[in-house]
């Protein structure tokens, strides 16, 4: 007598395999996702000018906004440019005095911030005849304009790999931005930090000349 296949035999192989390629496919499917880039192509660097007398502020700008609220004068996608992208990773925190202003921080990656001096040294002209500029302790030194305003790139911790730019924004206020931080594996400027930060300030004194 001819042997039968055993019919529930297979139906018991065909099911246990569909579980198999379903159990896979879940597991493709659920596993952790790396999320995307907001920006589809670095960031263009900061239009900046020819020097500027460091007491000349031709078109001051408006601070109430940034009184107001300093953590909101950054878009998503000038967070993305400027500290990480993506930028889902970078929370605002806001700075009390003395140095008024906000921080974007990037866990293990940049730190970011735009800060209002309201100690000594609140201006360009303070900031050019400070003991730390007398030291030679700021260099490089590089004298500059962005948006129209005079702006000093320096370097305040005697590593040029950090980089800080200070703007005059009115006649008796600057505001100063950085980015520190050792790894920058999210940011576009890790090797060029001074123009990350120079593209800070272009993107927050715009936004402050809006409307």
């Amino acid at each position: 007598m001819a042997h039968r296949p055993d019919s529930g035999s297979g139906i018991k192989t065909a099911a246990l395999t569909c579980a198999v390629l379903v159990s896979a496919s879940l597991l493709t499917g659920c596993g952790p996702s790396t999320p995307e880039r907001v920006l589809t192509q670095p960031p263009a660097p900061a239009q900046t000018g020819a020097p500027l007398p460091v007491d000349q502020v031709d078109r001051p700008l408006d601070l109430t906004r940034f009184d107001a609220d300093p953590c909101s004068l950054l878009t998503k996608d000038q967070v993305a440019a400027v500290v990480a992208d993506p930028p889902d990773g970078a929370q605002p925190f806001r700075k009390p005095t003395p140095l008024f202003g906000c921080s974007w921080v990037e866990a293990m990656g940049a730190n970011a911030t735009v800060s209002k001096p309201a100690g000594k040294i609140r201006t360009l002209t303070e900031l050019s005849a400070s003991p730390a500029r007398t030291a030679d302790e700021l260099e490089p030194w590089t004298e500059t304009s962005i948006e129209g305003l005079p702006a000093i790139v320096y370097h305040q911790r005697g590593d040029t790999t950090d980089c800080s730019v200070s703007v005059q924004v009115t006649e008796q206020q600057m505001l100063t931005f950085e980015i520190i931080g050792k790894d920058l594996p999210k940011n576009y400027w890790a090797n060029d930090r001074c123009g990350g930060v120079a593209k800070m300030a272009e993107s927050v004194i715009g936004n402050l000349r809006q409307p």
